[in-house]
């Protein structure tokens, strides 16, 4: 027997059980019904997984992803990343780096998956301030860019990022669940979950209720970013993130952010507002035309894409007071 058959009898040796037990898991999974609330990319992700293990679910939302009227997940970029690096602060170098390294393995894995184009990701080019550290020790973070001394940038560094153009992501997740079994249903349900509970457990055979509805329904934290034309000269593989810099006058800035959606479409961005229930911001309110001023101040080459908007993206921040709330509430179900 050659070495090749040898090794794979082997290892239906030892995965062949491994297999069964999962197979069987799966099957007994499908007698558990569970009622995912919420329609954003946590819905969709969470009702993915518990499909894939053999649970039936189904998706309750107000509204579903659509590009006349986006949800929070086809805006808020945060909500697309990896959890960050426990016990390092977002504020702290250390957290970037070990992000950038992290994305250089997702990038490697990425752009030989396939099917990752019909998800909406692309590996681009991430230029992010450092600062004012010039101590760059991560081989991804070694390649300095000129300072922009507007800005009061000292020091720069670029690494490869996963951009996801959410557009059509989310439209994939909502084919992916579908197509695996999920059932989708538009359903406002206003007030305390809790107080819902039983009523929607009976009416839809539900054992378990899982909340996905998103923390921007707790804090009111309004953010708006603008859609523009890729210039001609802007590189369709580049993005750029500035947080907010401290002026010589002891101001805060605020921060620029302009990331491509696509090859044609730049997202430019943004603005943070506390305590703002009220959507009602248009391309002409000053603060949204003060995103495309301090972009284009920023880089000039957006100059002609800034009076090509093609639209205005608002919703309330995935945002807490402490942190996100992922835990089973007790005495419910």
């Amino acid at each position: 027997m050659c070495p090749t058959i040898v090794a794979a009898n082997l290892l239906e040796c030892v995965e062949g059980p491994q297999r069964y037990q999962k197979a069987l898991k799966k099957t007994q999974n499908r007698s558990t019904h569970i009622l995912v609330i919420g329609g954003g990319v946590s819905a969709l992700i969470t009702a993915w997984i518990l499909l894939d293990k053999g649970y039936r679910a189904t998706i309750v939302s107000k509204e579903r992803a659509s590009l006349a009227k986006p949800l929070i997940s086809l805006i808020a970029g945060a909500l697309w990343e990896y959890p960050p690096v426990s016990g390092v602060g977002y504020a702290e170098f250390e957290l970037y780096q070990l992000m950038a390294d992290r994305d250089k393995l997702i990038g490697n894995g990425l752009e030989r998956a396939a099917g990752a184009g019909k998800f909406g990701a692309k590996m681009k080019t991430l230029f992010h301030d450092a600062n004012g550290g010039t101590d760059v020790n991560s081989g991804v973070l070694a390649v300095l860019v000129y300072p922009k001394k507007q800005f009061n940038v000292a020091c720069t560094y670029q690494h490869a990022a996963p951009m996801i153009d959410t557009d059509v992501a989310m439209a994939f997740l909502t084919r992916l669940v579908q197509s695996n079994g999920a059932v989708l249903e538009t359903r406002e349900i206003i007030g305390d979950l809790r107080l819902h509970e039983q009523e929607l457990l009976s009416e839809y055979h539900a054992d378990i209720i899982v909340n996905t509805s998103g923390i921007g329904a707790h804090i009111p934290l309004r953010g708006a970013v603008k859609k523009i034309k890729r210039s001609e000269g802007y590189p369709a593989d580049h993005a750029f993130l500035l947080p907010a810099q401290m002026n010589h006058d002891g101001s805060v800035s605020k921060m620029v952010f302009i990331v491509p959606r696509n090859d044609d479409t730049l997202v430019i961005g943004s603005i943070t507002q506390r305590n703002n229930w009220q959507l009602n911001l248009s391309l002409d309110s000053p603060e949204v035309k003060a995103i495309g001023e301090r972009a284009t101040e920023f880089l000039p080459v957006l100059k002609d894409a800034e009076n090509e908007t093609r639209s205005l993206a608002q919703g309330w921040r995935p945002f807490s007071h402490l942190n996100v709330i992922c835990q089973w509430m007790m005495a419910t179900r």
